[in-house]
């Protein structure tokens, strides 16, 4: 009845007469039947290719595990081959086995999947063969048509399904899918290296077994960089050409240890730096037998001859096995300088304001004095080396104040040359520009220690004139013993040191003479106290020193008592010093905290419990602390005149103190006269009366020959006195305290009210210049014991305690004022219950020490620990 269309392509159906299609139908039509092709497509193809994939994700897997390139090269090259023949033959397949989807095909698939009978779409391309003219078969086939068109409006295509598990009945495809996951994990950001490796087989050079090159930098420990393992790049023809992208240059600092491992090599490999190049030795020889089997190795360490080189290569017989870009940087000297010109501070100490800085670290920083015509100290150096204070070793950057001593040098008051040097780890020096000062020199009190000091400074450029001139100058000293108390130690020091000058001019003799006379000057200024404060700075010393070699905790343990018993002397020496200066009657500041021996001996205790238990950084700590103290009087003591500011002082609270008084007395006979003008006005009866002129009578000859302006001429002179001591005030501070002025004030306004004889306006006045006149004393005291006590090291600022009534001239009270919180943050000090566990584990160790039960190898680990301790 209907005629079958060609395989040909087809237009959309039209509408014929009587049967209406949507307008869009054709398009919608056209986009299914193109999905539909597709699908199909799909369906027929992937079970062809399937095949050729999984093999292709198979060897991906193994590439990108990287297990290709630890196969000998004939290996690795089969292995090539084998996966290459089976791709091309799964290709081969696919491409014979896929049928090409026609338009009819796609017609039925979309019939199908849009689950239509009688295949409508077709019935839509079908004409009318027979019974064209007539009307009941044109009727009919119209009938047909809308039923078929109507059926063509549900058209839709279904997901492809290439029915895979036909094909694949045991699942293979997950577990290639799997692999293939994994090892893009594992191949990670060098996954395109792994595949050039997998792709390009190396061949082998002489070796039996896969080619394995490992290279290490160890930067040195100063610079506080991590090591560096080199991963061998793929050397390839386009690398050689210069394609693609060029490695990133390795940077590494001089003195950096380079380590090569090669295996597989069969000969010998090659290093090359630049122009230096390094033949790799064999591992494993034992005599003449060689058991390496093809591995080498080499060890150099990169100096600055291999700042030149670019690149670094390994190669065996011309071949590269390995190159890299490499640049040597320089570890630059480090750099130092003044950021002040060195200058005189307080009595006799020189102030260096330095700034250091190095690329990796500094390892010290000093100051370095010259004499400027080259002379050496007589039986000395030709330079004195001062150590300037770090934060910690290596730090890059360091900018500090510090105070140093050279008052006891044989060079102080003569001109030298200052220059400060830095030195980093690697043993470079930089230097700072060259600075001419005076050296501070300590001026004595005493004339005759003034008189031995002058000496001891002409003996630094002796000669036979100088010799005999010191000789002189001593023996008319020493012909003098009530100059110096009827010392006889003074007396027999100064013989000495002459005798020994005629006896012997050697430089060592004259050294030794200076340093005698230098000793006799500080006894007869400062008596026993610079005795013992000599003992207490060398102590000091040699504990450190101690710390810093690394004693054993009995010799650190030894010199912790000698400190405490040249502490205890010390402090005798410094409070009966301080005493013979007047510096007992010195005002304490108010609200400060004094200073306690107790205190410094608790420290030196905290200090040797902390080494016992081995935290030697926390007691070197606390006894850098101890020292900072120390340092802080001993610094005070050596600043300006304190005596003749000690007389300022007390002459002005004296004066201050009278003044006050008087100002007392003022107001009480003030208060006197105004109780006797009320009492009389009091008294006084009615008009007329006889008792009032008795009483009058009374009054006036009780205050015969007083006026209305009586007591204005005492208030006033105090006034004046008051305006002499402020001109002095503020002559010794720079200013004058506020309390003062206002005292000032309420005494003039006392002065008029007494002229005008208005006694009761007076007391009021006159009771304000007192109260006034207190709290000046109070503002006055504490600037002159802040004044005196900073330069005495005395008084520690800090808020929080008072000074209690019956101390010392030192301060020193019972009980202690610091406690055992010495701790600025730097370095852990261990509480009272860390150093308890710490002492239980050190016992609990000494006792498994001791069983000898236990394995050989636990007692010795446990004997390692003992050791530190």
């Amino acid at each position: 009845m209907n005629e079958s269309r060609k395989n040909t392509p087809q237009a959309p159906p039209q509408a014929e007469a009587g049967v209406a299609l949507k307008k869009g139908w054709q398009r919608r039509y056209r986009l299914l039947l193109g999905v539909a092709r597709a699908a199909l497509m799909w369906e027929r193809l992937w079970p062809c290719l399937w095949p050729a994939v999984g093999v292709a994700a198979v060897f991906i897997s193994v590439a990108l595990f990287d297990w290709l390139p630890m196969l000998a090269f004939w290996v690795h090259s089969l292995v090539l081959i084998v996966f290459a023949c089976a791709f091309g033959f799964m290709v081969r397949g696919a491409a014979q086995g896929f049928k090409a989807v026609d338009e009819k095909s796609a017609q039925h698939r979309l019939e199908q999947d849009s689950g239509l009978f009688h295949r409508p779409l077709t019935a839509l391309h079908d004409r009318l063969a027979i019974g064209a003219g007539d009307s009941r078969a044109q009727s009919l086939w119209r009938v047909h048509l809308g039923r078929m068109a109507e059926a063509a409006k549900r058209l839709r295509v279904s997901l492809p399904s290439p029915g895979l598990a036909r094909f694949d009945p045991y699942a293979l495809r997950a577990l290639v899918l799997l692999l293939l996951i994994i090892a893009v994990a594992a191949g990670g950001g060098e996954a395109g290296a792994r595949l050039e490796r997998a792709l390009v087989p190396r061949a082998e050079i002489g070796g039996g077994g896969p080619l394995k090159l490992d290279v290490w930098i160890t930067p040195p420990a100063y610079t506080g960089l991590a090591p560096m393992f080199l991963e061998p790049p793929i050397m390839t023809a386009a690398a050689g050409d210069g394609e693609g992208q060029a490695p990133p240059t390795i940077r590494v600092p001089v003195g950096s240890a380079l380590l090569a491992q090669a295996g597989g090599t069969g000969d010998a490999p090659i290093l090359k730096i630049g122009a230096k190049v390094i033949q790799f030795a064999a591992v494993g020889k034992t005599g003449d037998e060689t058991e390496n089997r093809g591995s080498y190795r080499v060890e150099t360490i990169l100096e600055d001859a291999d700042r030149a080189a670019n690149s670094m290569e390994v190669s065996i017989h011309g071949r590269p096995l390995g190159r890299w870009a490499l640049r040597v940087v320089a570890d630059k000297p480090p750099e130092v300088e003044f950021t002040r010109a060195p200058s005189r501070a307080g009595r006799a100490q020189l102030q260096v304001a330095y700034e250091a800085r190095d690329d990796y670290g500094l390892a010290g920083l000093q100051v370095v004095i010259r004499h400027p015509k080259g002379w050496a100290v007589p039986g000395g150096r030709p330079a004195i080396r001062a150590e300037l204070p770090l934060p910690g070793l290596g730090s890059k950057k360091v900018e500090g104040n510090s105070l140093q001593d050279f008052s006891a040098h044989p060079w102080a008051g003569l001109s030298v040359l200052v220059q400060l040097q830095a030195i980093d780890a690697r043993g470079q020096a930089g230097q700072s520009v060259i600075i001419t000062i005076i050296l501070p020199e300590r001026v004595f009190n005493h004339p005759v220690a003034r008189a031995i000091a002058e000496a001891r400074k002409k003996l630094s450029t002796p000669d036979d004139d100088v010799v005999a001139e010191v000789v002189e100058a001593l023996n008319d000293i020493a012909s003098r013993p009530k100059h110096y108390f009827d010392d006889t130690i003074v007396f027999l020091a100064l013989s000495v040191a002459a005798s020994r000058l005629i006896h012997d001019g050697s430089d060592i003799a004259i050294g030794a003479v200076q340093a005698l006379l230098w000793e006799t000057a500080l006894r007869i200024e400062d008596g026993e106290f610079a005795l013992a404060e000599r003992d207490l700075k060398d102590i000091q010393d040699r504990l450190m020193r101690a710390f810093r070699d690394g004693k054993g905790s009995t010799e650190i343990d030894r010199l912790l008592d000698e400190l405490s018993q040249t502490l205890d002397k010390y402090m005798a020496a410094l409070a009966e010093h301080l005493a013979k200066q007047g510096l007992a009657q010195l005002p304490a500041i108010p609200m400060s905290r004094f200073l306690d021996s107790t205190d410094l001996q608790r420290m030196i205790e905290e200090a040797r419990e902390l080494t016992r238990t081995g935290s030697l950084e926390s007691a070197k700590r606390m006894l850098s602390e101890l020292r900072r103290m120390l340092d802080g009087i001993r610094n005070g003591l050596q600043r300006g005149q304190p005596r003749q500011d000690l007389a300022k002082a007390r002459e002005m609270m004296d004066g201050l103190r009278k003044l006050t008084d008087r100002q007392r007395r003022e107001l009480g006979k003030t208060f006197k006269r105004h109780q006797q003008s009320e009492g009389a006005l009091r008294a006084r009866p009615d008009p007329g009366g006889r008792q009032k002129g008795q009483r009058q009578g009374k009054g006036q000859g009780d205050r015969q020959g007083e006026g209305p302006g009586t007591g204005a001429r005492g208030q006033q002179a105090l006034r004046r006195d008051l305006g002499r001591l402020m001109l002095q005030m503020d002559e010794f501070f720079g200013d004058i305290p506020s309390a003062f002025g206002k005292a000032e004030r309420a005494m003039n306004d006392a002065v008029q009210a007494l002229r005008k004889g208005r006694y009761g306006d007076a007391v009021p006045r006159q009771s304000e210049a007192l109260d006034q006149l207190r709290r000046g004393m109070d503002a006055m005291a504490e600037r002159i014991a802040r004044r005196m006590g900073g330069a005495f090291g005395v008084v520690r600022g800090r808020r929080g305690q008072s000074p209690g009534e019956g101390n010392d001239p030192f301060g020193r009270r019972p009980g202690g004022a610091f406690g055992s919180t010495i701790d600025d943050g730097s370095v852990k000090i261990p509480s009272y219950m860390e150093r308890r566990r710490a002492r239980e584990i050190l016992h609990e160790l000494h006792r498994r020490a001791g069983e000898h039960q236990r394995p050989v190898k636990e007692r010795q680990y446990i004997d390692r620990l003992l050791k530190r301790f």
